[in-house]
């Protein structure tokens, strides 16, 4: 049997709904995460760029990290160190003439 739970977070001024699909594949113990940027609306995030990612993790993942939450938030606090997801940010505060 498959349970879902729906969460929000607020990362840096976004607001990300996470829905969290436990046991969405038992047989290989598979969950399923939907990611999805609210406010701003579909806003880039370090994890995808369009606002919305789907992701599928061992189920003992999202245990090890916590919860649903803290996996995502640690992943987002992660990706947001890379040199893209840097650039982005001071090219979004800047703007573009283009």
């Amino acid at each position: 049997m498959t349970t879902t739970w729906e969460h929000r977070l607020v990362w840096q001024d976004h607001v990300i709904e996470i829905i969290h699909t436990c046991g969405y594949c038992r047989q290989i113990g598979l969950d399923h995460l939907s990611i999805t940027c609210l406010s701003p609306e579909r806003a880039a995030l370090p994890i995808t760029e369009t606002g919305y990612r789907s992701h599928f993790l061992a189920e003992r993942e999202v245990i090890m990290r916590g919860g649903a939450v803290a996996y995502v938030t640690a992943w987002l606090d992660e990706a947001s160190q890379s040199p893209e997801w840097e650039a982005h940010v001071v090219a979004s505060r800047q703007g573009s003439l283009f």
